[in-house]
Parts: structure tokens; C-alpha cells; sequence
């Protein structure tokens, strides 16, 4: 993984020489500090064995049993299990590829998944730490009354909540999401790992990927630290020039619903006390078409942060004999849709706006590993330099609270 901070420099803005970013590097040791006593485990989530193995026992019991697996989840419990399928499987693995993974994360999805099922061949996965996620609860009471108690599988907290309490009268299997890991950081537990091991993904490789990102939120050294870095570059892009809006925008369709997953974890982390950094998100190359007229020559509130990866089909056009297009001649798809980033990125160098590049070499678990455990582990020195608590969610309880009344009061 390569971290391109090279157009940023380039702009000359205050506070954002390579010498200005670099003097820093002193907050790095007290922020870590900060982040450790605030008692969250997603950073030790890579170096657990027994989750694992649970998962993996779990996935080979259930292997050849259903047809497909229907995950009952939202937010958290279900954004990281749709960038899993998409950019480890392809964004039509459920045409062809089994079992199919359909994800319930928005209500009106019900109707239109079970339409395309047979219930009796599968498998629901329900997904809730409180087991008082009222979406979530709403789909499984709704599929309790259409299959039998072998259809179900919680994920929930190891001890306490409803679900927990269920599947012990229901006699249903479960498996854990740690006390001290939040919704949106946990991809990499059971959350995201089962559905994964059930799609045949190597959960070891995703998680080895993710440890060796570790080492870089680790390092003391500014030009180590990757996530440092990338917080660095947000915070000093809000505070010093109103630059508060966070384009995602990978090159490829795979990686289309990894910028929907970080989407909630940037804006349910940092968004609190009248601060925060408005994402977008957006795919290269469709969104030349559509979105880059304003980031371009609309207001300077934007930092586009592009995805490249590096190694791709080479898939390639025929040679072509019309004049104007000639220049397409025996180019790979995979090729142009890079040349595009490239250009793109000088465009918006041109016109002055902000806009910094990751480079993978490749799509594959542990690259994939690696770009969780770097946006996660962002959000701990990004909430530091907004000293604010970047794991809670006080704005999204507060709906909870106020849908529950207002069912209550409807009866």
C-alpha cells in the first residue's frame, strides 16, 4: 500500500507543507495513549484466535445446509458485510455464486428478497449487540412465524441483550461480538467473518492484512504512520481552510461499497459537537460523468480521496480504425480507468483542489484487511484532534428513542 499525499503538498496551503504535516509527528505517542484508555478492541481484533476458530467451526457445520444466507442487520451489521461480498466476490456474486448473500438493510428490502428465495433452504443471520435494534428485530419476528428455529443464527453480545436471552429459549446457535468493539468497527468480528467464511473468503488473510496496518498506526514516524496521516490531512483541511466535505472515490466497482462502509464510519465517529467531515461518496470513472463538473468548479469544501489499484484484467480494446478513437487501440479496460484517476487528479490539481491517492496492488483479502484497519484506526487520532469520543453515537440513540414513542403512541 502506498499513500500518495503528493497533490496536497503541491497546493501550497497553510499548514500543509510536507515540514509543516511532518511537525505533528509529537502528537502521535499522546494520541495513542488517549485512544488506548478509552478501552475500545477493534485494534486487537487480528491477534484473537478463538473468534476465529469459532467462525471457521461455524462456517464448516453450516457448509452445503442452505441455499442462500440472509443477513438481518443494519448500519454496522450489514455495511461491511456488502463491501466483503463486492469486493472479494463481485458485485454479482449472488447471480451464480453460493451460497447467495442478500443483505436486509434498509426495511422495504424484505419484500423484495423474499420474493427471490425459498425460505425452507435459508439460512438468516440476525445481527444486533442489544437485540433492540427495532429494524432488525422487526425482519427476524416477521421470518420467525415463516421457518423453523434450525434457520436462525444470532450475532449479538457474548452475555447480555434479547438475542442472547432468545437463543437460549430458542435453542439457537450464536456467536459473539465483543463488549468493547462498536457497530462500525466490527467488520472484522463475527459480523463480517462468518458471512465471509461461509462466501469461501480467507478470514486469516483479511485479518493478517489488517495486522500489518497495525505497525503503521503504531509507529512512532509521521511518514510510517498511514493513518496518522490521513487524519492529519483532515483535520488541518477543516480547521484551517473550511475543507470539511470527504469524497471516497475508489477506481473500480468492487471497491464501490467499501466507501458506503466508510461512509458511517466517518460520519457516526466524528460528527458531534457542532464538528465534524461530511462524506461522499463517489466511483471512478462513472462519476466523471456526473460529479466531477463540481469538484472541479464548484466551492473548495471538498477532499477527494481516490482508491487505485495498481494490478487489474487486462481485458483490452481491439484495434480500432476510427480516426478520433484510435488512440483506444489495444488498451486494457484496466489501463483506462487508471489513465482517467491520473487525469482526474491532475484536473483537480489544477484547479486547486484538495485530493490524495491510495495505491493497493491488488483486490484480495489482505489488501482489503489493510484499507479497514487504516480508515478504523484514522478515526482514533481524528477524534483526538477534535477532542471528542469518536465511538459513541448519541444523535443516532436519540432517534431510537424518539421511533419507539412514537410507535407507542400510534397503538
Amino acid at each position: 500500500m502506498k499513500l500518495d499525499l503528493s497533490s496536497i503538498i503541491a497546493l501550497g496551503l497553510d499548514g500543509l507543507s510536507y515540514d509543516s504535516l511532518k511537525s505533528h509527528e509529537e502528537k502521535i505517542i499522546p494520541s495513542i495513549k488517549l485512544f488506548n484508555e478509552r478501552g475500545q478492541g477493534f485494534t486487537s481484533l487480528p491477534k484473537l484466535k478463538a473468534p476465529v476458530l469459532a467462525v471457521k467451526e461455524m462456517a464448516h457445520n453450516l457448509k452445503g445446509k442452505f441455499k442462500d444466507v440472509v443477513i438481518l442487520g443494519i448500519g454496522g451489521s450489514a455495511l461491511g458485510i456488502n463491501c466483503l461480498r463486492d469486493s472479494l466476490k463481485g458485485p454479482y456474486w449472488n447471480i451464480n455464486g453460493s451460497p447467495r448473500v442478500f443483505v436486509l438493510d434498509n426495511l422495504d428490502m424484505v419484500d423484495e428478497v423474499e420474493k427471490i428465495i425459498d425460505l425452507d433452504e435459508t439460512l438468516f443471520l440476525v445481527i444486533s449487540k442489544s437485540g433492540r435494534t427495532p429494524e432488525t428485530m422487526g425482519e427476524f419476528f416477521y421470518f420467525k412465524e415463516k421457518v423453523s428455529a434450525k434457520n436462525f443464527l444470532f450475532i449479538t453480545d457474548p452475555t447480555d441483550g434479547v438475542l442472547r436471552k432468545l437463543s437460549k429459549e430458542m435453542r439457537i446457535a450464536t456467536l459473539d461480538i465483543p463488549k468493547n468493539v462498536g457497530g462500525r468497527f466490527s467488520v472484522l468480528t463475527a459480523v463480517g467473518l462468518l458471512p465471509a467464511a461461509l462466501m469461501g473468503i480467507d478470514i486469516e488473510n483479511l485479518l493478517d492484512g489488517a495486522d500489518s496496518m497495525l505497525a503503521s498506526f503504531q509507529s512512532e514516524e509521521f511518514d510510517l504512520n498511514f493513518p496518522f496521516q490521513i487524519a492529519t490531512i483532515q483535520y488541518l483541511l477543516d480547521w484551517r481552510h473550511g475543507i470539511s466535505m470527504n469524497v471516497m472515490m475508489p477506481y473500480s466497482t468492487r471497491l464501490q461499497t467499501f466507501a458506503d462502509w466508510y461512509s458511517q464510519l466517518l460520519a457516526e465517529s466524528i460528527g458531534k459537537d457542532g464538528k465534524g467531515l461530511t462524506p461522499i461518496r463517489a466511483l471512478g470513472v462513472t462519476d466523471q460523468h456526473s460529479q466531477i463538473q463540481l469538484y472541479n468548479e464548484g466551492p473548495n469544501d471538498k477532499l477527494i480521496m481516490f482508491i487505485e489499484v495498481e494490478e487489474g484484467s487486462e481485458t483490452s480494446m481491439p484495434s480500432i480504425d476510427v480516426p478520433d478513437l484510435s488512440y483506444l487501440s489495444n488498451v486494457s479496460f484496466h489501463r483506462l480507468m487508471n489513465l482517467e484517476k491520473k487525469a482526474t487528479e491532475q484536473a483537480l490539481s489544477e484547479y486547486k483542489k484538495a485530493n490524495l491517492t491510495i495505491k493497493i496492488p491488488r483486490i484480495d483479502e489482505y489488501e482489503l484487511g489493510k484499507l479497514f484497519m487504516l480508515f478504523e484506526s484514522s478515526i482514533a487520532f481524528l477524534g483526538e484532534y477534535y477532542s471528542i469520543d469518536a465511538f459513541n453515537q448519541p444523535g443516532v440513540e436519540l432517534g431510537k428513542t424518539l421511533t419507539k414513542k412514537l410507535l407507542s403512541q400510534s397503538k
